[in-house]
């Protein structure tokens, strides 16, 4: 059976932290321990044994890393999206409409994770010839093959909206690039990503229950331009992270309403 080291809080880990911790078991390299640097979005390592948890548990701790170890059945899967083209703030709900413009009402009690950010994304971009047509591609490559149709990948940030509900089977997703702003009626701007910040504050202040990722969090309390994301993989294990973590707080909460009523 295999375990996660997950972080008790969403503060990355420097690499030399990571790099004393992980000298206790020869697999992991200086190279694991900075990728592990830079991907802390919540899941330090995965496919762990039980002896191998322990072990780094114990170092991680003694470096000041917080963690809990967990089987990884026991995390939460991210639900699929359901893509969300434009809404309309109403004051009991969010209303939706999907790219096939069928309406979909939220209430705003529902709404439980909110999650934004911008996120890098690998795309493939078409390069054309003087003629604008593909070249056939030749064996030997030449210098006017240089010029040839190619494919050639390249990353770029998008704006990424992410709405969990409380029934943790249903995520809503917007895409900036792809969404209609005219919900902001007056407020509405020419530059997509400041009226994606002022729609993440505007579903804030309308679910001010709902948990925040650091994007959104950070859009909220204003102290910057929307958080980078090095890929869409991170924001998964984030909405993972804190899926796991609403999860555990709402076992508490049944816990101790067990306790209170005697049972």
């Amino acid at each position: 059976m295999a375990y996660v080291l997950l972080q008790k809080e969403l503060l990355p880990p420097s690499v030399e932290q990571l790099k004393r911790a992980f000298s206790v078991w020869p697999a992991l390299t200086e190279i694991d321990a900075q990728s592990a640097a830079r991907d802390a979005f919540g899941i330090l390592l995965k496919g762990l044994e039980p002896e191998q948890a322990s072990l780094l548990q114990e170092a991680l701790f003694k470096e000041s890393v917080e963690t809990k170890v967990v089987k990884e059945s026991d995390l939460p899967a991210v639900p699929a999206a359901k893509v969300i083209k434009q809404i309309e703030f109403m004051p009991t709900h969010l209303s939706m409409y999907d790219p096939m413009k069928r309406h979909i009402e939220l209430p705003w009690n529902d709404l439980v994770l909110l999650a934004a950010g911008k996120v890098r994304m690998p795309e493939a971009r078409r390069i054309k010839t003087s003629h604008g047509l593909p070249q056939v591609p030749e064996v030997t490559p030449t210098p006017d093959s240089l010029s040839a149709a190619k494919a050639k990948d390249e990353a770029h940030y998008h704006l990424m909206l992410e709405m969990m509900l409380v029934d943790g089977i249903t995520r809503y997703s917007i895409m900036a690039d792809e969404f209609d702003f005219d919900c902001l009626g007056a407020e509405v701007t020419a530059n997509r990503e400041d009226n994606f910040v002022l729609v993440v504050r505007e579903l804030e202040q309308y679910a001010p229950y709902a948990s925040l990722n650091q994007g959104a969090y950070l859009i909220c309390k204003e102290l910057q331009p929307p958080f980078k994301y090095p890929s869409k993989a991170a924001v998964w294990e984030e909405l993972t992270w804190m899926l796991w973590r609403i999860a555990e707080a709402r076992k508490a909460e049944a816990g101790r309403s067990l306790d209170a009523s005697g049972l």
